[in-house]
């Protein structure tokens, strides 16, 4: 029996990767069967490929691939393919969807070679297929969408990276009270969250920046004291300075600034 299934890059869902754990629709894979692999491998899937691999060799199931170069099958139509399409459908217009762009600019140069009106368009791209000849009328943002509790969220809202930055690189939160002449109000006070709490030679990571912080300040201007955002940004690096020498991290970092004003 052959079996013709997905997964071909090793994706976790694909048939290919359920046999290799166990079962897939009643089917399951034994020692002595044999799985091929009849497609290249893209770049940067290696890992997951891999895993489908070990999987079936620990199942004692033989795994052949294209390294020999006998059996690779290419999932892409060539331009024979392509022309043979064409002829079959007529279309009057033709958008080709699947590839890299240069994919896309050589499929739409053959079909205008055969009268075709075609155009390429890249993600974002709005036409208007109400003439003669497909036509750009606007380009929109795109992306993906991610499902943020129960609020969605664009990839480039900055939402997901911020929190990624903050998982890797943990938080420090400064807050400076200033009276109404800009002076301090006592020392800043350092909070810590996914740092570890001591630096070099064991001293408490909270006290070394909140030492380090306090000269800083008691050394700046009138001019930058009177300005949040400088006063912040000066805060900020002697923070990720202190950070980078103590546990070898730049944390990010949220200033806060109270400034109490005489009634």
């Amino acid at each position: 029996m052959m079996l013709l299934v997905t997964g071909s890059q090793g994706e976790r869902r694909a048939a290919s990767a359920q046999l290799s754990r166990g079962k897939y629709l009643g089917i399951e894979m034994k020692e002595g069967d044999t799985f091929l692999f009849s497609s290249k491998t893209i770049p940067g899937n290696e890992r997951d490929v891999l895993r489908v691999w070990n999987a079936f060799s620990e199942a004692g199931v033989q795994v052949i691939d294209d390294q020999g170069g006998k059996y690779h099958v290419s999932g892409h139509a060539n331009r024979p393919d392509l022309e043979h399409v064409h002829r079959l459908i007529l279309p009057d217009m033709l958008i080709p969807m699947h590839g890299e762009h240069r994919h896309l600019s050589e499929h739409v140069r053959i079909a205008t070679e055969s009268g075709i009106a075609a155009a390429v368009a890249p993600n974002g791209t709005m036409l208007d297929l109400s003439g003669d000849v497909p036509e750009v009328a606007e380009h929109v943002e795109t992306g993906r969408l991610y499902l943020d509790g129960t609020a969605l969220i664009g990839a480039l809202d900055g939402v997901v990276r911020d929190r990624i930055r903050m998982a890797l690189n943990g938080l420090v939160t400064v807050t400076v009270i200033l009276d109404d002449t800009d002076t301090p109000m006592g020392e800043p006070w350092v909070e810590l969250m996914g740092l570890p709490p001591t630096g070099r030679g064991g001293r408490p990571l909270v006290e070394t920046m909140e030492a380090d912080l306090d000269e800083v300040i008691g050394r700046l201007g009138r001019k930058v004291m009177a300005d949040d955002d400088k006063l912040e940004e000066e805060i900020r690096k002697v923070v990720r300075q202190v950070a980078m020498e103590e546990i070898g991290k730049k944390p990010e970092v949220t200033v806060v600034i109270s400034r109490l004003v005489a009634e």
